[in-house]
């Protein structure tokens, strides 16, 4: 190995060298002394290139003492002596024996190796096998150009200091090839020399090139399946594909087959899919699911996105689904995607299906398709007007369950213009107009539990006037902290909003936020905001420190707090929000809602943040109120630490959610990852307490250098 010490150079000169001093022909020679391999090799025609501090020999045979080194085509031997058969090619080396040939390299006591064949036996030795694996054994034997046997060793692919790895697979023999595979008998991992389990037989590829093989097993506790374990088989099928097959076994009678394939046949284009079944021999039923996705970066000028997934029922997700994050999901959404842009606008073609899994009944939307032009702010022809566009052309699939289900389409069409007046640098004022004009070719049914074949259209036209200042502002010299100046800006700005009565809302079928309509058409909103600026003294800028800010909404229309039937206000609750950003890496939030009617607080929240070198915190308290009588409706307290020095091998995180009103933890999450020299660990903890489908669950995950993942332990603790 490369930590292998090498010989030390003994000169005539240094004290306790051989006292015979070489004849100077032979001291010149010792230099470099080339033999021809004899008439028993003549067909490799072959030099050798011998030198050594002492040497002797004749025509047969050559023997060096003293910083030996045998140099023949791409091989390399150093050693303390040396005997070599001109005639046969064979060597016998002892002493700090090292042989490099390419990437590999052998160290070992004493070795008898063949120049001509290239194979030999090495005793008490190492080897480093390109990329990354070294082994050290009582003998290892090089049996061709590519075989190896090895016995009584173990294998690593770890270096340390001290000689001892953090982990390492012992063996009581092995056959290796490089570029090919390892056959090893008997083999158990140690960590820090302690068994960590125990295999009388595995496989593993010993190669850069990915190789066909059984990957390592996959392990796993349910509350309702059981133990499982399963063994995945890899296979390559070219560059750009390879495919995995599971089988799993549970022993709470179930059995799963899997198979997962991955794709990257272009620069820029890649996928996968994963199909999965299990039988339940007790129920005597086969559960399913496939899930897959696909992205390319051009396809015929587009970006092209989709992604598959489905399955047989949702209890077969929260069971047997590998995925950690399976037990929160409730939907699955599949969709094809294509998009482009033409100029300032993008061209959008999509196909998308979701459903959605209630308590009551499940919800299905689909698009078979939708095409989309949309726009931002964008002058039109040079001039200081500008054009936002939204429009699209559908056909819808609904099922909500029971009769509300069907098939329509839908062609919508919303265009807002913008123009900011002329006005001083303290005034800005711009006027918006726009309108939205939407046809369906079916409306919901009087009770909106159906649809009919009756066409409905939406129609309405909207104005809006944005106005912001006058504004006020004031410069402090002297700054703070790092701050050489901080200015002062007091900026009131006013929205007003006009929304023409559309079409009976009631009977418009309801699928996206396209449908969606503004309830008030006649309404302001004031604003009044104070934002502190502060420019740095190194001349890096000027960043906002802080902000307040006040609002409130009033409707010429119909009320915005209901109140309680008989006491209403046109206003809305008053709003405040508080942001403090003292640096980059830290900041405070506070809000509130006040409801003016009740005089009493209708919500608050605070949020804090900081972050560092070392990790991050933040804090969220939120709290909600009866605006009648005040009394507390709730309080959530959330937190998330993180924690990752760097060059430390230990990162850790929490979150944590705590009801305040109840007395009572709610979701809880921990984790821990330990990244050692050449191996890691990560386990995580979740304690999913709010929601449809509370669960506890953990995963194990451990790491190697060079071969992979572990055997990963996965298990569900179940609900409450």
């Amino acid at each position: 190995m490369s930590g292998a010490p090498t010989p030390r150079r003994c000169t005539i000169e240094r004290e306790g060298c051989r006292t015979r001093r070489p004849p100077r022909l032979l001291a010149a020679l010792s230099l470099a002394i080339l033999a021809t391999l004899g008439a028993g090799a003549a067909d490799l025609q072959e030099r050798v290139v011998l030198t050594a501090e002492q040497q002797s020999g004749n025509a047969e045979r050559w023997r060096g003492e003293g910083d030996v080194r045998v140099l023949y085509q791409d091989i390399e031997i150093r050693c303390d002596e040396l005997d070599y058969d001109r005639a046969s090619g064979d060597i016998v080396a002892r002493g700090n024996v090292i042989v490099d040939r390419g990437p590999s390299r052998f160290t070992a006591a004493e070795a008898r190796f063949n120049l001509l064949t290239k194979t030999g036996i090495f005793l008490d030795a190492t080897a480093f096998v390109d990329p990354m694996y070294r082994f050290a054994g009582r003998e290892i034997e090089k049996l061709d150009e590519t075989h190896y046997r090895i016995d009584h060793a173990t294998f690593t692919t770890c270096e340390s200091d001290d000689g001892t790895p953090p982990w390492n697979f012992s063996f009581r023999s092995a056959l290796v090839e490089e570029e090919g595979l390892g056959r090893f008998s008997r083999v158990a991992m140690k960590v820090q020399g302690v068994p960590v389990f125990y295999l009388p037989y595995m496989v593993w590829p010993v190669k850069q090139e990915r190789a066909p093989g059984l990957l390592m097993p996959r392990l796993g506790y349910s509350d309702r399946r059981g133990f499982n374990i399963g063994l995945p088989l890899y296979v390559p099928l070219g560059r750009s594909y390879d495919t995995t097959v599971f089988a799993d076994y549970y022993t709470e009678g179930f059995f799963g087959l899997g198979n997962g394939w991955r794709w990257a046949p272009v620069a820029g284009a890649a996928g996968e899919i994963d199909l999965y079944a299990i039988r339940d021999r007790a129920a005597e039923q086969t559960e399913w699911k496939v899930f897959g996705k696909h992205s390319q970066d051009d396809l015929l000028g587009f970006r092209f996105l989709a992604q598959v997934e489905n399955l047989s029922d949702i209890d077969f997700w929260q069971d047997f689904d590998r995925s950690f994050d399976a037990n929160t999901r409730r939907d699955l959404y599949s969709f094809a995607y294509l998009t482009r842009s033409l100029g300032p606008f993008a061209l959008n073609l999509r196909a998308d299906h979701r459903q959605t899994f209630l308590t009551g009944a499940d919800v299905v939307l689909s698009q078979l398709p939708e095409i989309e032009l949309r726009s931002g702010s964008t002058a039109i022809a040079g001039s200081p007007i500008y054009l936002s566009l939204i429009s699209s052309l559908a056909g819808l699939r609904v099922d909500r369950g029971g009769e509300l289900s069907g098939s329509y389409g839908r062609a919508d069409f919303f265009p807002t213009f913008a123009y900011t007046l002329p006005s001083p640098p303290w005034l800005s004022v711009t006027p918006r107009l726009g309108g939205r004009a939407t046809y369906y070719t079916q409306r919901y049914t009087e009770d909106r539990r159906g649809f009919n074949d009756d066409p409905i259209s939406r129609l309405y036209a909207a104005g809006a006037v944005d106005v912001v200042g006058p504004s006020l502002s004031r410069i402090f010299e002297g700054g703070l902290g790092s701050f050489d100046k901080l200015k002062h800006l007091i900026e009131p700005r006013l929205q007003y909003l006009y929304l023409t009565t559309p079409t009976d809302v009631t009977l418009l079928p309801i699928f996206d936020e396209v449908d969606s309509t503004p309830q008030d058409a006649n309404l302001v909103r004031f604003v009044l905001a104070n934002r502190l600026l502060g420019r740095s003294r190194e001349g890096l800028g000027t960043r906002e420190l802080g902000s307040l800010e006040f609002f409130q909404d009033y409707s010429f229309d119909a009320p915005l707090n209901p109140g309680d039937g008989i006491r209403t206000s046109q206003f809305s609750a008053l709003g405040m929000a508080l942001r403090v950003t003292p640096s980059v890496r830290t900041g405070f939030d506070a809000r509130l809602s006040y409801d003016h009617l009740f005089h009493n607080l209708r919500s608050t929240s605070l949020a804090g943040s900081a972050q560092s070198p070392l990790g991050m915190l933040n804090l969220t308290w939120y709290q909600s109120f009866s605006p009648r009588t005040g009394d507390r409706l709730s309080s959530q307290a959330r937190a998330m630490l993180s924690f990752r020095r760097p060059g430390f091998p230990l990162a850790a995180s929490v979150q944590v959610a705590y009801d305040l009103e109840r007395s009572e933890l709610g979701d809880q999450r921990y984790a821990l990852d330990y990244e050692g020299s050449c191996w890691n660990i990560s386990a995580v903890y979740r304690d999913t307490r709010l929601g449809t489908f509370p669960t506890r669950e953990f995963l194990v995950v451990i790491g190697l250098k060079g071969v992979g993942a572990l055997p990963e332990i996965k298990g569900n603790l179940g609900g409450y």
